[in-house]
C-alpha cells in the first residue's frame, strides 16, 4: 500500500497527495463514471476530505445519481483529466481516480458497483464482490 500517495492530472497543473491510506477501493461501471473518464469502467481510492489536498485549479460538473444524491465531478479545466469526485451522501469521503496516482500497484478493488450496467467484454473478477447497483 502506498501510504501516503500522491498524483497528478495528465498535464500536471492540477496534483494531490493524500496523506493516508484510503477508507476503500472499488470499481464503477455506472454510464456517468464511463462518460466522465471515457473508459470502460472507472477506479477510485475512497479517501477522508480531511487527508486530501489538492493544489492546482480545478472545474467542477455536478449531477445527479440515480438516488438523488449530488454527485460533483473535479476535473482539470486545462487538460480534461477527472481528479476526484465528492458525493453528498458520503460529504467527508472523495473518490480519488486511481489512473492520476503516481505508483497506484497497490490498488485492489473490494467491489464492483452497478454490475447490471457493465459493458458485455469487461471481465468482472469473480473473488470481488459485485453489485447490480450501488449498495445500501
Amino acid at each position: 500500500m502506498a501510504d501516503p500517495f500522491s498524483g497528478h492530472c495528465l498535464c500536471g497543473a492540477v496534483q494531490f497527495h493524500c496523506s493516508a491510506e484510503p477508507m476503500f477501493q472499488a470499481n464503477c461501471h455506472c454510464d456517468d463514471c464511463r462518460r466522465s473518464g471515457g473508459g470502460a469502467y472507472a477506479s477510485f481510492a475512497f479517501v477522508d476530505v480531511d487527508e486530501f489536498e489538492v493544489s492546482g485549479e480545478t472545474h467542477a460538473h455536478q449531477h445527479l445519481s440515480d438516488a438523488g444524491n449530488t454527485i460533483t465531478k473535479h476535473f482539470c479545466p486545462s487538460c480534461g483529466s477527472q481528479v476526484y469526485t465528492e458525493n453528498t451522501k458520503a460529504p467527508n469521503r472523495l473518490g480519488v481516480r486511481v489512473g492520476l496516482i503516481e505508483d497506484a500497484s497497490w490498488f485492489e478493488p473490494k467491489v464492483n458497483v452497478y454490475t447490471s450496467r457493465r459493458l458485455p467484454s469487461t471481465p468482472i473478477d469473480p473473488k470481488v464482490k459485485a453489485f447490480d447497483k450501488m449498495p445500501g
